[in-house]
């Protein structure tokens, strides 16, 4: 005879209490058909509920806390901050002990209580290291979107960012964009307009000096014994 497991269930929606479960034993929630199990730190964990990627990390004393955004050194993980292209974050924490982390990388994820702004792109901090911010800074990383109250999307993107200042041009083949910023409507039609007008101007100029310098309109005698003059020219005949 087949063994039956039954295991605990919540009716209705939302997950299990910590009174509801002892460490390691698993539940059914009826209302939103989801399993969970509380794990040995004593947290209520739903299984298989992420729709994306993540990986647990060991590194002793690590500091980060649910939320910080976290890149790799090469040697270690540590928080990211917006203010270096080369501390772009990796990924956000979701779960984390003293020695142990969990860092998602893409995707959709459960985290209660997060208190975001729903429908609102967060950007990585160039201020604060590990921070979260809605206000775009110099270099961009949008990282997390808001779908709820207790789900966030994580859209780890490394931007390719032009950093420029007030004595740098941009260069562009054989070219030098010597106009570094165009803001609002700077170039406008009259602008526009004016610019092709001065070389016209300028190049009127140019042809109206060549006329003056140009010597007197040559008669045709002088016209016809230049020609005859020339090698091998035919000769005018009246």
């Amino acid at each position: 005879m087949a063994m039956v497991i039954k295991p605990k269930r919540k009716f209705g929606d939302g997950a299990p209490t910590t009174s509801d479960l002892a460490v390691g034993e698993i539940a059914i929630s009826t209302g939103e058909k989801k399993l969970y199990i509380r794990d040995d730190q004593g947290a209520i964990i739903e299984i298989g509920g992420a729709a994306g990627t993540t990986s647990e990390i060991t590194q002793d004393s690590h500091g980060f806390e649910v939320q910080d955004a976290i890149y790799h050194t090469g040697s270690a993980w540590a928080k990211a901050q917006a203010n270096s292209v080369n501390t772009l974050a990796l990924g956000i924490v979701i779960e984390e002990t003293t020695n142990t982390f969990v860092v998602a990388q893409s995707g959709r994820f459960e985290l209660t209580s997060h208190g975001l702004t729903v429908g609102q792109w967060y950007y990585l901090s160039a201020a604060a290291a590990g921070g979260l911010v809605t206000t775009e800074p110099t270099i961009s990383q949008p990282i997390v979107f808001v779908e709820g109250s207790n789900h966030i999307f994580v859209f780890a993107y490394r931007p390719t960012n032009l950093l420029i200042n007030g004595s740098s041009s941009i260069i562009t083949g054989d070219n030098t964009v010597s106009t570094v910023k165009i803001q609002d409507d700077a170039v406008t039609a009259d602008k526009l307009a004016n610019s092709i007008n001065t070389e016209i101007t300028a190049n009127t100029t140019k042809l109206a000096g060549i006329e003056a310098s140009a010597t007197a309109d040559q008669t045709n005698a002088e016209i016809r014994s230049a020609v005859e003059a020339a090698s091998d020219s035919n000769v005018f005949t009246d």
